[in-house]
């Protein structure tokens, strides 16, 4: 995931690619430069990339089939509005999921895990000293993408893919509306890191779920506050 969050040199693919069609537009829609309730035209991607239809057509069908696209028969393909009854169903099942997949990561990330880790916090903590929130976010992905796949179920791993995607446009906004969020996650990624390395499962657990039920607090009561997302 944190290779579809870098930015991209230049908007030209190759035909034979619809992945990698879609993990650009996978990442514009994460970042919000496609807001939600967009409308994406096939012939306006094809044109912006300089393909067929074909392959704008079937990447579009794999964003689909994650979440990420919505497509109306003879209407068109829309970004899926963000809302606060979304956050809550995401949230909900995130809560438990990445808790498990920390205290996991506590009990079987292997050394070079951890350091890796110990780094993409170190990272988070650079970036927002540099008040850039994309950054930050980036690493925070990195750190989110190695614990999941050190967390020694592959059940849950594979759970946790799809969830995921779901809940990237919500992590993303976090980072760039709420300021004491990015800060929070810093310190509690930081601390992570460290529980991980200590074989400190509950640790892990505990941080894990207390930092993403403090986001989705946050970020209820900015939808409450009457934001729009992609504002």
């Amino acid at each position: 995931m944190l290779a579809t969050l870098m930015p991209a040199d230049q908007d030209s693919l190759p035909a034979s690619l619809p992945a990698a069609i879609a993990r650009r537009l996978e990442q514009e829609v994460i970042t919000l430069v496609h807001a939600p309730g967009a409308w994406l035209r096939e012939e306006e991607v094809s044109a912006r990339f300089g393909v067929s239809r074909s392959p704008v057509r079937e990447a579009m069908r794999v964003m689909e089939a994650d979440g990420l696209l919505l497509r109306h028969p003879r209407r068109g393909t829309q970004v899926p509005p963000m809302t606060r009854a979304d956050l809550d169903a995401i949230s909900a099942c995130r809560l438990p999921l990445e808790g498990l997949a920390s205290a996991g990561a506590a009990a079987h990330a292997s050394p070079s895990a951890i350091a890796r880790l110990r780094e993409k916090a170190a990272a988070m903590a650079a970036a927002e000293k540099a008040e850039d929130a994309a950054a930050a976010f980036a690493a925070n992905v990195a750190i989110t993408d190695t614990l999941h796949a050190e967390c020694g179920n592959p059940v849950l791993t594979r759970l946790l893919s799809g969830l995921d995607k779901l809940a990237m446009r919500y992590r993303y906004a976090s980072y760039r509306h709420l300021p004491e969020v990015l800060h929070q996650a810093v310190e509690a990624n930081l601390a992570l890191a460290e529980a991980i390395a200590s074989r400190d499962p509950q640790g892990a657990q505990r941080l894990t779920e207390g930092l993403i039920r403090a986001n989705w607090d946050r970020l209820a009561a900015l939808f409450e506050s009457g934001w729009q997302p992609g504002d």
